[in-house]
């Protein structure tokens, strides 16, 4: 079977699962709204401040939207009990992984683009095409890791504790890459050009890692 037609089967089923059920992106963009809004009025912020606060406020945002939407990856196959009918498809493991890591990928996408904009207007900060960029490279990394220990966790009872466990740290160095990198665009010190390779690098090396990894963490 063509590795790209399963990935993009599955990809599909899941965005049409979520389009009928409204379970995560509503949710997501409720919390997003909520973590901007307590971020502008927990700090004094004024034109001053605003870059240097607004990138630490937009990637906590980020990571705990990350985690749920990546955390309810495999929720219906749980549920459901399919995840094992896909596997004994013809299908490789490979491509149903790349197909539920797509679908999440674009679920967090769909929130981003409600969270880039609300940064802007409760911060004040520039809302360009370089903050877009750093924040989709830096996803692309999040959300491999991220279904990769979703996967991982799935039938664990205490997934919902293990998860953050297992992501959180690997996360760090799209967090830090990202943060320089969304700064050095709101006009802050640094090499924005620096920090997107270094995006890239890591999503390069986690993809290719993952990758290897989704065929025995899905048979398992």
């Amino acid at each position: 079977m063509n590795p790209f037609r399963v990935a993009l089967a599955v990809a599909r089923k899941d965005l049409r699962s979520e389009w009928r059920t409204r379970e995560v992106v509503p949710a997501l963009a409720q919390f997003i709204i909520l973590a901007l809004l307590i971020g502008n009025f927990g700090f004094q912020v004024d034109s001053r401040n605003a870059a240097s606060i607004a990138p630490g406020i937009l990637w906590l945002a980020l990571v705990f939207a990350g985690l749920v939407a990546f955390g309810r990856t495999f929720a219906a196959e749980r549920e459901q009990a399919s995840l094992e009918a896909m596997l004994m498809t013809p299908a490789s493991p490979v491509a149903i992984f790349a197909g539920k890591a797509v679908a999440a990928s674009l679920l967090l996408i769909a929130c981003e683009a409600v969270m880039l904009p609300a940064l802007s207007l409760f911060f004040g900060t520039p809302f360009s095409a370089d903050v877009v960029a750093a924040v989709l490279i830096a996803t692309v990394g999040m959300a491999a890791l991220g279904c990769l220990f979703a996967a991982m966790v799935a039938r664990v009872r205490a997934r919902e504790l293990l998860l953050p466990l297992l992501t959180l740290p690997l996360w760090i160095p799209f967090i830090i890459a990202g943060g320089q990198a969304v700064q050095s665009a709101m006009g802050l010190p640094g090499s924005y050009s620096e920090a997107i390779s270094l995006l890239i690098d890591f999503d390069i090396l986690f993809l290719v890692l993952t990758s290897l990894a989704a065929r025995f963490v899905l048979d398992e």
